[in-house]
């Protein structure tokens, strides 16, 4: 058995193995049983090819033969179809051809030496003039991505069909190297990863790894044979040799391996390699970030230096967990903000996916479109809907940014300059980088929550020191003024003895406000039933209000869960905020207050969302970037700690507050509420504990 025959035997396994991958591909693939037949007729050959020299029997000649003629009629036909010509004179020239040949082999004269010339040059030359036909399609491409990979495959395909004519000479009794049994797998191969739509990079990327698996492989063989080839027929020397030459490779093997992935690198890679260090370099940088706002102009700057990324953003979700907004960009302008409701399909696919490839999602749309019946319209819609939200983020690369389940964010980026830009291992790196700033986004809520609390404790030491400081003198000289007898005090001095009396007590009530603020909450959550507190609020509020000329309104949702809550620390809120909003209002106007479900795709539970909308002087930017620190007040009799403690209280319930204004307009301020879990839920744990473990959605 010769070399020939050899490599024809694992050709013929190893496209059994490729075409079995194709056939049973789960995904639907693109001309699949066209390429699966081209694989068959190239396996039928290589097998009967083999089987010939071992056996020398007419049958498997006649096979051989047999799966020459199936070798043209499955070119012609696979090749028409990929380039999408019909090829419909020359293919019925062909198959008649085939079909012609075809009865010959079943009689005598398939022996003859002119009709197994007949069959290689039929077979040769279909498989030749598909390449040809590829070859002008790639001149008459003009998409740059298109032509580049016909330009890959009109090369590999030159070389196959050279290096298959060429083998006729060592079947001939020519001395040559045998390559076209090798060579035609290794490209049907790449084809595989062509129709299976594989990222133009990434088939370059192969070739580049192939190249390097050659070269490497070729230094192993060299120094092999340069330590065995003196051992001449002494078993002996050979098998001591042979262990020297494994000593030898365990060492040089990695230097050896590293230097020809460097020179293969530089040769076809130098952009690649050069990103892929600008990212390495990256994840060191990172290691010491805490700031989001540091972490978003490192990571964009980075990938803007690297001059392999044209745009790119950073998008985090908000506090009140209803949408996410663009933190840093460059590039086109990107939209400002992607919502929950309105951009679910694209984050329920991110959160799915943790990576979404624009092209790959627009194959997935062209798939459907393809089928018979135009697929599932409802997956249609869904597909058009992510493609639409990617381009209206400039991004032909979404990576999420993940904390267990939760999206905490994601990250785009696109290069315009080419289609397929980044290839599998580049998407894997900007990967990495994603998820190590997933987790510097977690760290910073932690470390956000840890100053809070320290803030917190501090204050809550400091108000107990007051209380003990304060609240004695205060009382003594409530007392004393009270002592006083009004009898014995004119008119003046009783005035005077009754601002005493008054400012102990708002003095005393500041105290407790403050004391209120600072201390950690110690009472229980329980399922709680929002409307009737609503109802109450605007009942309280609207009984000072109507003499000031405000409307007062309450709009429930029909049917709304019990909200995880405090009942009696609820009202007080939604006082505290009605009775702003009034005073808000000196002229008259209108508060409306409002309570609905809302969903989203990272709160399978749910929330409630309450709104309190009035018609008031509105609040500037200036004013409302300072509203909830404590004793901050534009009231002449204000103690500013109103908001503070509102603030608090909804902190506690694992919530956050948003206020949004708009001078001579009004303010609307809105916050939600986790919806209760069912009645075996446990609800041991304290406000505190809830606060610092809830996550920061609205």
């Amino acid at each position: 058995m010769g070399v020939q025959a050899q490599s024809a035997l694992i050709a013929a396994i190893l496209l059994l193995a490729l075409g079995i991958n194709v056939a049973f591909q789960e995904r639907r693939v693109e001309l699949r049983w066209s390429f699966v037949w081209l694989v068959g007729a190239f396996w039928f050959y290589n097998l009967s090819f083999f089987l010939l020299d071992v056996t020398h029997s007419h049958v498997w000649h006649r096979a051989l033969l047999v799966s020459g003629i199936a070798i043209s009629v499955t070119s012609v036909r696979f090749f028409g179809r990929y380039i999408g010509r019909r090829l419909g004179p020359e293919r019925r020239i062909v198959q008649w051809l085939a079909a012609v040949a075809a009865v010959i082999v079943l009689t005598p004269l398939a022996e003859s030496a002119v009709i197994v010339a007949a069959v290689a040059l039929l077979a040769t030359g279909a498989y030749a003039f598909s390449h040809w036909q590829l070859y002008l399609s790639w001149q008459a491409s003009t998409n740059p991505t298109d032509k580049r990979r016909l330009r890959y495959l009109v090369i590999g395909g030159a070389i196959s069909v050279g290096t298959s004519a060429l083998d006729v000479l060592p079947a001939r009794g020519i001395p040559f190297p045998s390559l076209g049994h090798m060579f035609t797998t290794v490209y049907l191969y790449f084809w595989m990863q062509v129709i299976q739509r594989s990222r133009l990079l990434d088939l370059r990327e192969q070739l580049g790894r192939g190249l390097a698996m050659l070269l490497q492989a070729s230094a192993a063989t060299l120094i092999y044979l340069g330590l065995v080839s003196w051992a001449g027929e002494k078993f002996g020397l050979f098998l001591y040799n042979s262990f020297v030459v494994g000593v030898v490779l365990f060492f040089v093997w990695e230097p050896i391996k590293r230097a020809v992935d460097l020179w293969v690198g530089k040769l076809l890679f130098r952009e690649r390699q050069g990103f892929e260090q600008n990212l390495r370099r990256l994840n060191r940088e990172l290691t010491s970030v805490i700031s989001l706002a540091d972490l978003a102009e490192r990571l964009l700057a980075s990938l803007e230096s690297s001059r392999r990324v044209t745009h790119a953003s950073l998008y985090l979700l908000e506090d009140e967990g209803l949408a996410y907004f663009r933190a840093r960009s460059f590039g086109p302008m990107p939209a400002e903000r992607m919502h929950m409701v309105r951009d679910r399909h694209f984050l329920d696919a991110l959160r799915a996916a943790r990576v979404l490839v624009q092209d790959r999602v627009e194959r997935e749309l062209a798939d459907l479109i393809d089928l018979a019946d135009g697929g599932r319209p409802d997956e249609r819609d869904r597909l058009g809907d992510i493609i639409v939200t990617l381009e209206s983020m400039s991004a032909s690369l979404c990576f999420a940014l993940m904390s267990g389940e939760r999206l905490l964010g994601f990250l785009n980026v696109r290069d315009d300059r080419a289609r397929e830009a980044f290839s599998s291992h580049e998407i894997a790196l900007v990967a990495g980088v994603a998820r190590q700033a997933a987790t510097i986004i977690e760290n910073s809520e932690l470390f956000t929550r840890l100053k809070e609390r320290e803030r917190l404790t501090i204050i809550g030491e400091m108000a107990a020191g007051m209380a003990h400081e304060i609240r004695n003198p205060l009382g003594a000289i409530k007392a004393a003024g009270q002592l006083l007898a009004p009898e014995d005090l004119d008119e003046e001095q009783r005035e005077m003895v009754e601002v005493i009396i008054e400012e102990t007590d708002r003095l005393n009530l500041v105290l407790s406000q403050f004391l209120d603020y600072a201390r950690p909450y110690k009472g229980r959550l329980e399922p709680v039933v929002l409307g009737p507190l609503l109802e109450r609020a605007g009942k309280l509020v609207r009984t000072e209000a109507e003499e000031r000329g405000i409307k007062v309104s309450v709009a429930l949702e029909s049917a709304l869960p019990p909200v995880l809550g405090d009942g009696d620390r609820l009202l007080q809120v939604f006082l505290n905020l009605g009775r702003n909003a009034c005073e808000a209002m000196e002229a008259g106007g209108t508060l409306r207050l409002s309570a609905g479900l809302e969903t989203s795709a990272d709160d399978a539970v749910g929330r409630v969302r309450v709104r309190f909308r009035d018609t008031g002087a509105g609040i500037s930017a200036e004013v409302r970037q300072n509203l909830f620190i404590p004793f901050f007040t534009t009231k002449k009799q204000g103690t500013g700690l109103g908001l503070a403690i509102t603030e608090r209280i909804l902190q506690q319930h694992g919530s956050r507050i948003r206020v949004d204004s708009e001078v001579g307009v009004g303010t609307e301020i809105t916050f939600s509420l986790p919806v209760a879990a069912g009645d075996d839920t446990d609800y041991t744990l304290s406000g505190e504990h809830r606060r610092s473990l809830a996550k920061p959605t609205g």
